[in-house]
């Protein structure tokens, strides 16, 4: 049984966009407001499952404003990431986490700043019913209670 995101949070000052090529799903999230930061709330999605398509088949693409796309996909049972590596513009792809069978996961994407440059930091969690949302919005310390099943990737898509 094919394993789906079903909710993206963004919690950036820029727009995320979210589009799965294979089953034209797409989402456009505003930046994080001020009111998100008074309230510890971070933006998200409303629920949709939606499939990650086969590494060999499609991908989803996933970005900020203009800036350089990603691509998701599932391969062997594990995420499949493609795109420029922190401080880089070099592309790479990789394997990461362990995927149930029908699993919900929920895609975050934050904004990372160590000093030297910013970056996006990718993180993936197990989706539970408690984070769904009713206002676009998910309490951020709810969701660091979250079980991890790809802990942050730092990616150059600024």
């Amino acid at each position: 049984m094919p394993v789906g995101i079903v909710q993206v949070m963004n919690n950036t000052k820029y727009t995320l966009h979210y589009k799965n090529n294979e089953s034209g799903h797409t989402i456009d999230l505003d930046p994080k407001s001020q009111d998100c930061c008074d309230n510890n709330t971070i933006p998200c999605s409303d629920f949709y499952d939606d499939t990650v398509p086969y590494k060999s088949s499609d991908h989803i693409d996933v970005w900020l404003d203009n800036g350089t796309k990603i691509e998701i996909s599932d391969v062997g049972w594990q995420f499949y990431l493609n795109g420029p590596a922190a401080n880089t513009k070099v592309s790479e792809g990789d394997q990461y986490g362990s995927l149930d069978n029908g699993g919900q996961y929920i895609l975050r994407v934050d904004k990372v700043d160590d000093g030297k440059s910013i970056n996006a930091g990718i993180t993936i969690y197990k989706y539970a019913r408690r984070y769904k949302s009713s206002d676009g919005c998910v309490g951020a310390t709810l969701i660091s209670d979250a079980d991890v099943c790809v802990g942050t990737l730092l990616m150059n898509i600024l």
